[in-house]
């Protein structure tokens, strides 16, 4: 089956950024010169420069243009090397998201997003696989000032983090993470295709906007024969 126009331009865009023909904070050309360039009317110029965007490698300016993200400047909130990996292009996830609703905070999730036991808050559950095998399950809990703002082709995005900032002009700062292990429940053995007797890695990620009140808790639990978390910390520098 031929594939969409769509694709094509996709492609071959995501190409040019890849290989720096078009340098991180630079301008893509109008999306008339790229009709023009590709024979394609704006409608498919524009799905493919979505495409970009949910992919985390452009950010569309209203008014102004598409400009490619600096991915150095992204790559910056978290502890695990998925999104860094993503927007790199190292790791191709497929993300479906598996659930959106509005869940009562319970006492551990109020705590750590500073609201009332028992009030509602935004509840995503999304699957995430790579080369067709399940990677991670993760939970998403958003305080109710900051939910409009996750539409739900956001939400089922790798790049979620770094588009929901673009999205609320939200600036996330700093990020408190634990880590632990726990054996597959139920619907993490159907999600994951795994046994009951694998362990899961967790994680559970707090994320704080710049005047230092959390923003997102992301607990995600991870397939253990197929994930390895790095990250880096630079110690500080201490005189002689």
């Amino acid at each position: 089956m031929t594939p969409p126009l769509y694709h094509t331009v996709y492609h071959e865009l995501k190409r040019r950024i890849v290989s720096a023909t078009y340098l991180p904070g630079g301008g893509l050309p109008s999306e008339r010169r790229l009709g023009e360039e590709f024979g394609v009317s704006l409608i498919t110029i524009r799905r493919a420069l979505d495409e970009l965007v949910l992919d985390g490698l452009i950010e569309r300016r209203h008014g102004i243009g598409s400009f490619v993200r600096d991915q150095a400047r992204n790559v910056g909130v978290g502890m695990s090397s998925f999104t860094s990996d993503v927007l790199a292009g190292r790791l191709r996830l497929v993300r479906t998201l598996l659930q959106d609703d509005t869940t009562s905070a319970s006492p551990e999730v109020a705590v750590k997003l500073d609201v009332q036991t028992g009030s509602g808050v935004r509840h995503l559950v999304r699957l995430d696989s790579e080369g067709g095998s399940p990677l991670s399950v993760d939970e998403v809990f958003i305080p109710p000032a900051l939910a409009t703002a996750t539409l739900s082709e956001i939400a089922a995005s790798p790049s979620f983090l770094f588009l929901w900032q673009d999205k609320s002009g939200l600036v996330l700062t700093r990020t408190e993470y634990e880590v632990s292990v726990q054996m597959a429940g139920q619907a993490d053995q159907e999600a994951l295709q795994v046994g009951p007797d694998t362990p899961l890695l967790v994680t559970g990620e707090l994320f704080f906007d710049r005047e230092g009140r959390p923003a997102v808790w992301i607990v995600t639990r991870y397939r253990s024969d197929r994930t390895r978390l790095h990250g880096s910390y630079a110690l500080p520098e201490t005189k002689a």
